[in-house]
């Protein structure tokens, strides 16, 4: 009875052994999940940061311009924006129109132009003809000359 037992416990033991690493492969998986989880963690805490130090320094450029005079607004309604921008900056919603989006606002502003100028405006907005003024100067003037052919 001795000698068997003896053989169990060996063969508990040799089965025991095999599925150690099996063990050791899940818990090196588990680590590596672990830390990959905590580094990306730690790069979204710093891109946080980063973002954080962006607005808080645009703000303060911002700011700037208000107080100097440099802004088309009044000095209460320029810090307002400059501050709300800040704020949806801090709340991660502001957010820089892509080139299309800004080119389909453009040419929106067309629609409320009759049929006949629409076209006109339309070319005006996508670069044609002249352009001058600024933001800042309360607005860009965008002007196209075309030529007309008299009636008969």
């Amino acid at each position: 009875m001795k000698h068997d037992q003896t053989k169990d416990s060996i063969i508990q033991f040799i089965h025991r052994e095999s599925r150690m690493p099996a063990v050791k492969k899940a818990v090196g998986l588990i680590a590596g999940i672990i830390s990959s989880f905590l580094f990306v963690n730690m790069c979204m805490a710093a891109d946080r940061q980063d973002a954080s130090a962006s607005a808080r320094a645009r703000y303060e450029q911002e700011k700037s311009i208000c107080l100097n005079g440099q802004s088309n607004q009044s000095k209460e309604t320029c810090l307002r924006e400059a501050g709300a921008a800040r704020q949806q900056a801090k709340s991660d919603s502001l957010t820089t129109a892509s080139e299309e989006q800004l080119q389909r606002n453009r040419e929106r502003r067309c629609d409320s132009h009759p049929p006949a100028d629409r076209e006109y405006c339309l070319q005006r907005m996508r670069g044609a003809g002249t352009q001058s003024g600024s933001e800042q100067s309360g607005g860009i003037s965008r002007e196209l000359v075309v030529p007309v052919k008299p009636p008969q």
